[in-house]
């Protein structure tokens, strides 16, 4: 348990009696701390020894006191009462939040004093190891324990605390309530009305451990309460987070990010239970988000989005004493968004001479694979990627047998991992017809050369939450910039599918069309039935696709790679 004044010295095997002398008194005794040496080796012994100790230190200080008041009862009189200018400590408390210290709520100031009551009176057992008065009964050896000393040391200090409590002057608690809060890593600004009243309420758990002691002392031995934790387990980010991934099962990837967020969260506001949070603390954090970590509105509000769930479900389950989630109705406004919005940061389509200056980069004229790039991965997923509309992943994960005939029309049997994701069906794939482009470039004689069973591009690598685009992904972003000499920030695999739609609406396909070909929910009136989801005709999608043109486009120098030969 704590014992905040006993501690070791270089040099000695023995225990010390260490205390800091009070600043308004070193001057006059010219001393900064005092130390007295226990005289054991043993920690169990110098622990009973500690009252003794404590009794010289007070007995040191007293004449110090009385030297340095030159009215000594006027300090005692209510603060309305004393003269101006009179005698007041230097405060001490820290006014910055240490690192690594959890910020104490108000709500979190009983439990606190509780916990400094029951590490008092666990302490008083420890110093008296028979738990007993001398003259009790069932009293064994006590290896020194002096219960007079103690018990004078014990009066003296009730006197001083009530006092104090009746003038409303806490200067004589000052350190250790500071040394308590150090002890529990929890901090408080020490202008507050919150540490005012944490004050007040230690000087009266003191005056009742004091109480608790003597009566102990005379025979009667109460329980010890037990040490309750601080913050209570379950009111924790962390228990929520837990309990959330148990009900909502995301994706890992996503459970990593919202603990990621959570980190941010009390990096910036500070480790506080759950119980405590409040919408001036979300207001707080959207601030330093902006202002510190340089993040955008539109960003916030995701972050905003990942932790508001974790509260819910802390509320739903009672893991908080919470009623009402801080984080609901917190996001910045969409008209606050756009302001926001860094113009030439938004994804948007490539022009057509962007896409012929990819086109004429080296993997597409020097035949140039790297590993990154997943070798022949590099040559077709952007060919894909803007002839079909499809998510990177979802054409990364296609496998040879997924290159099909439908009513004698070549597809993409694309997996709609958007859908499955939302629905937690893994099974959910969609018919993408093939554009006549990629046909002529020789795409079915690259099928044909595949494992039947493997994958249409087995080089790609698997990151920790077994997507196939992510590498992928971040080599092609550099490839942009560095070989295709397509810097604009604007620009990257996403920006395909913004190409596919923008080209698809130049050529005259219906909205809707382009929806259910790039995976998006298709328009009710238009939805048909097909395999438990909703999906236009197929020969919608086919007549679509042929309407599809890139004027402009020049890929000739593409035509004579592979020969076109249809899969057997």
């Amino acid at each position: 348990m704590k014992h905040p004044y006993l501690t070791t010295r270089s040099g000695s095997s023995h225990f010390y009696f260490r205390r800091k002398i009070p600043l308004d008194l070193q001057p006059l005794l010219e001393l900064k701390e005092f130390w007295r040496s226990l005289e054991t080796t043993c920690r169990q012994t110098a622990i009973t020894r500690l009252p003794t100790a404590a009794l010289e230190y007070e007995q040191l200080l007293a004449p110090a006191r009385a030297a340095a008041n030159a009215t000594p009862d006027a300090d005692w009189l209510p603060r309305s009462l004393r003269a101006a200018g009179g005698n007041q400590p230097a405060p001490y408390h820290p006014t910055i939040q240490p690192p690594g210290t959890l910020h104490l709520a108000a709500v979190q100031i009983p439990r606190l004093v509780e916990r400094y009551k029951a590490n008092a009176l666990i302490n008083d057992d420890e110093t008296r190891p028979t738990c007993f008065a001398p003259s009790h009964p069932d009293a064994g050896p006590n290896d020194g324990y002096d219960d007079e000393a103690h018990r004078k040391l014990l009066l003296e200090a009730r006197k001083l605390l009530r006092r104090a409590r009746a003038a409303d002057d806490f200067s004589a608690i000052l350190e250790s309530v500071e040394e308590h809060l150090a002890w529990e890593r929890a901090w408080l600004p020490a202008a507050s009305e919150e540490f005012a009243t944490l004050l007040r309420a230690m000087a009266d758990a003191q005056l009742a451990v004091v109480d608790e002691e003597l009566r102990r002392i005379d025979g009667d031995i109460g329980a010890t309460p037990e040490l309750l934790p601080l913050v209570d387990e379950n009111d924790t980010w962390s228990a929520a987070v837990n309990k959330w991934i148990e009900e909502a099962a995301p994706q890992p990837k996503t459970a990593d990010e919202v603990r990621a967020q959570v980190a941010r969260f009390e990096r910036l506001i500070g480790i506080m239970p759950l119980t405590a949070l409040t919408r001036e603390h979300v207001a707080q954090f959207k601030t330093a988000c902006l202002q510190q970590e340089r993040v955008s509105k539109s960003r916030v509000n995701t972050i905003l989005a990942l932790l508001s769930p974790i509260i819910n479900t802390a509320i739903k389950k009672m893991l908080t004493k919470l009623a009402v989630n801080p984080f609901a109705g917190a996001k910045f406004s969409k008209k606050a968004v756009r302001r926001d919005a860094d113009p030439n940061a938004q994804r948007d389509a490539f022009r057509i001479h962007e896409l012929n200056q990819l086109f004429a980069s080296r993997v597409y004229v020097e035949n140039y694979r790297p590993c990154k790039g997943g070798g022949e991965a590099a040559y077709w997923l952007p060919l894909l990627g803007s002839h079909s509309g499809a998510r990177l992943e979802d054409l990364c994960q296609l496998r040879t047998r997924d290159v099909v005939q439908r009513a004698g029309v070549w597809c993409l049997h694309l997996h709609d991992l958007k859908r499955e994701h939302r629905t937690g069906d893994a099974g959910i794939k969609r018919h993408v017809p093939i554009h006549r482009t990629l046909l002529e470039l020789g795409w079915l004689a690259y099928v044909g050369r595949q494992d039947r069973d493997g994958l249409l591009f087995p080089e790609l690598k698997l990151n920790k939450y077994a997507q196939l685009g992510a590498v992928w992904c971040s080599w092609f972003s550099g490839y942009l910039d560095d070989d295709a000499g397509l810097d604009d920030p604007r620009l990257d695999f996403h920006s395909f599918r913004h190409t596919f739609k923008a080209f698809a609406q130049l050529s005259g396909i219906e909205n809707s069309v382009i929806e259910e070909l790039v995976g998006h929910a298709p328009d009710s009136q238009y939805g048909l039935n097909e395999a438990g989801e909703k999906r236009l005709p197929f020969q919608v999608l086919v007549e679509a696709m042929h309407k599809l043109e890139f004027p402009g486009l020049e890929l000739g120098h593409l035509l004579n790679r592979d020969a076109a030969a249809p899969l057997a």
